[in-house]
């Protein structure tokens, strides 16, 4: 029996997003003897930016930087003003601060942002710090495009401005590399797994609540004393479908097959999480359908290879063995 081939990984695709700019009501009064380049909404060509992150030890000021660097090449291209930062993490005044959090508050009409900062046009806009957020569980790469992306708002571009590659709305990012759900005690969100089923009679769906008795049990101790099962109508709401179709369902006319489906956040090819497994049964005889269930559901547990597999799911086991009480 192979293992079916078809794993899906998601990446995670998150918009990032420039917060609305102030509204008209809201504006401070016009900076008194404000004369620096019409172009430039800031006082000054030279900008001190502050870097903020409460919630980690990470060293986001390289990465802050890094950013910076990126609009100081490109400043005449694509602002029509010079910039100069000087990176000062714990600046008491900025003319702009970067902020790191674990997430994000909604961020204009935009409720999953990566990033936020406010679109800054006017020179009344800069009487205060200008504050710029971004999420802080990104890889390196993604941070610093992030946060290229929010300072593009805070020097007056919007989405459809160039560079597109910047300032784009929506992007492929990364998260920091993560355990994989391989190296985990337990890959789910939540311990109880729902199951749907389809096309089952009630010997086949006896033979499924032993497979699932087994695992409840600790499956010989390759999972988690937690683990257990419920049942639902909703195929919407499954975390396990378990399916009898026809022979063709499977590749090579296998007798069963199944996928695992998850998420691959920090992009390195591997699941990090759990979100559904996929079990197709076809011509078999009844008295083994939990076995083979109970095989295929391993996959949404971790289990890669052969030597992981308890003994009782072991795939030199004999016809015997799986048509019997293997569960016991």
């Amino acid at each position: 029996m192979s293992r079916a081939a078809r794993v899906v990984v998601v990446v995670c695709l998150i918009a990032s997003t420039g917060c609305v700019g102030f509204s008209g009501d809201s504006l401070p009064r016009p900076i008194a003897g404000f004369a620096g380049d019409p172009d430039n909404p800031y006082p000054s060509e030279n900008l001190t930016v502050a870097v903020e992150a409460n919630a980690t030890d990470r060293d986001f000021a390289p990465l802050v930087r890094e950013a910076l660097e990126y609009w100081e090449a490109n400043d005449e291209r694509y602002l029509n003003y010079t910039v100069n930062a000087t990176v000062v993490p714990n600046a008491t005044d900025p003319d702009i601060r970067v902020s790191f959090a674990p997430a994000l508050s909604t961020c204009g009409d935009v409720s999953h942002a990566a990033g936020c900062a406010p679109l800054i046009t006017n020179p009344t806009q800069t009487a205060d710090t200008v504050e710029i957020s971004s999420l802080d569980n990104l890889s390196d790469d993604s941070t610093v495009h992030v946060v290229e992306h929010e300072l593009g708002h805070a020097f007056g571009l919007g989405h459809d401005d160039d560079p597109q590659s910047v300032m784009a709305s929506r992007t492929t990012l990364r998260a920091l590399p993560q355990p994989n759900a391989t190296d985990r005690a337990l890959a789910w969100d939540d311990p109880t797994l729902v199951v749907y089923l389809v096309n089952t009679t009630p010997a086949t769906r006896e033979q499924i609540r032993h497979a699932l008795a087994y695992y409840d049990r600790g499956a010989d101790g390759t999972v988690p004393e937690n683990v257990s099962f419920r049942s639902t109508r909703n195929l919407s709401e499954a975390d396990v479908v378990i399916r009898f179709a026809s022979d063709a369902a499977c590749v090579s006319r296998q007798e069963s097959c199944g996928s695992v489906f998850g998420t691959d956040s920090d992009g390195d090819g591997a699941l990090e999480r759990y979100e559904r497994v996929d079990i197709t049964l076809t011509d078999l005889e009844t008295d083994v359908v939990g076995w083979h269930v109970a095989r295929w559901l391993g996959l949404g547990f971790g289990v890669e290879n052969e030597s992981a597999y308890p003994p009782a799911l072991a795939v030199t086991t004999t016809h015997d063995h799986r048509a019997g009480e293997w569960w016991r």
